[in-house]
């Protein structure tokens, strides 16, 4: 599961990349994408994730992470690699 801590750079990158794996797997999954063809960088809505996934994935996410975050969470940082830069920054999560 997760810390909550000060982590490090390298743990900092580390948390980043695993949770961005992650949500690459969960979106492949609800939208029956390949994980190969998902780009962190690209919006979300390039890949048809809507309103109603966004809001059950981030409840998910919260459920992996044992954390409250914003419903809102991936129309605020509509890229995977904005969200989870913005969990690690924001709330201080490290994955182990």
């Amino acid at each position: 599961m997760q810390q909550l801590q000060n982590p490090s750079s390298s743990e900092s990158e580390s948390s980043v990349l695993k949770i961005q794996s992650w949500l690459v797997e969960q979106i492949a999954d609800v939208l029956s994408l390949d994980p190969t063809t998902i780009d962190v960088k690209q919006p979300l809505t390039r890949y048809g994730l809507d309103s109603i996934d966004a809001v059950t994935l981030v409840g998910d996410l919260e459920d992996w992470l044992d954390l409250e975050l914003p419903s809102t969470l991936l129309w605020d940082y509509p890229s995977i690699e904005k969200a989870s830069a913005y969990m690690v920054e924001e709330f201080d999560v490290a994955v182990d």
